[in-house]
C-alpha cells in the first residue's frame, strides 16, 4: 500500500478513496495517479470541489514485515 505522492514526492502510508467518485476526477484531471490526503484536500479547495474520504487505511512502518533475510548487504 505504500507509495509516494507524485504531486509533494512524500510517502504515503495512507490508503483511502473519495466520495463521491467524480469528486477525485474533477480534482485530479489526469495529471496525477497517487496524491496523498493533504495535497488531494489543496487541490479540492483550489478548484472548489465538495468532497468525503472514505476507506482510509494506515500502515505505519513498524507494521511492515521484516526483511526476509535481514544480515544480507544490498550493493
Amino acid at each position: 500500500m505504500e507509495t509516494a505522492c507524485q504531486k509533494c514526492k512524500r510517502r504515503n502510508p495512507i490508503g483511502y478513496t473519495v466520495e463521491p467518485e467524480d469528486a477525485w476526477k474533477m480534482v485530479v484531471l489526469n495529471r496525477w495517479r497517487v496524491l496523498c490526503p493533504s495535497c488531494f484536500d489543496a487541490e479540492a479547495e483550489k478548484a472548489g470541489v465538495r468532497y468525503r474520504f472514505a476507506n482510509l487505511a494506515g500502515e505505519s512502518w513498524s507494521d511492515r514485515p521484516p526483511p526476509r533475510n535481514p544480515y544480507k548487504r544490498r550493493r
